[in-house]
């Protein structure tokens, strides 16, 4: 959508798993894992591209983190 974007392939779920589930510790002996990501680094990018999509950033960012795990399908409340 966005012009800098067109033409740069995006990241498919399975790369995104491996980048989750890799640690640069097994990255070079790991089939499936060979890629490994500076979580650090990408906690910055996110904030940063969050904050970029404002005119002017938002003077609080509220989280709203659910860690709840509740099967939904077939076992719902009621």
């Amino acid at each position: 959508m966005r012009e800098q974007d067109r033409g740069n392939p995006l990241a498919a779920s399975s790369t995104l798993n491996r980048l989750e589930l890799g640690t640069p510790e097994s990255a070079s002996s790991d089939r499936y894992k060979r890629i490994a990501a500076d979580s650090e680094a990408l906690d910055r990018l996110l904030v940063d591209l969050f904050l970029e999509s404002y005119r002017k950033p938002p003077r609080k960012i509220w989280l709203d983190l659910d860690a709840t795990d509740d099967p939904l399908h077939g076992q719902q409340e009621g």
